[in-house]
């Protein structure tokens, strides 16, 4: 099972989604989506970043390359 990182704007602040859970505070959508592909990156083949778009709809971000 991959896992899923979602960039979301919780409580006035950009925050890393993960399994239910938010994490971080970030200035700006940019700045949480590097981070939560950093910490995908991480992890390894598999995982994926999608933030929240205008119509909170999610996009594909980042992801993993197969090995």
């Amino acid at each position: 099972m991959s896992t899923e990182f979602y960039v979301v704007k919780h409580h006035g602040a950009w925050r890393i989604r993960v399994n239910g859970k938010h994490h971080g505070e970030y200035d700006s959508r940019v700045a949480a989506i590097n981070a939560a592909a950093a910490q995908a990156h991480a992890i390894g083949p598999g995982a994926k970043v999608f933030s929240t778009g205008i119509v909170s709809q999610y996009s594909r971000e980042w992801q993993a390359r197969e090995s």
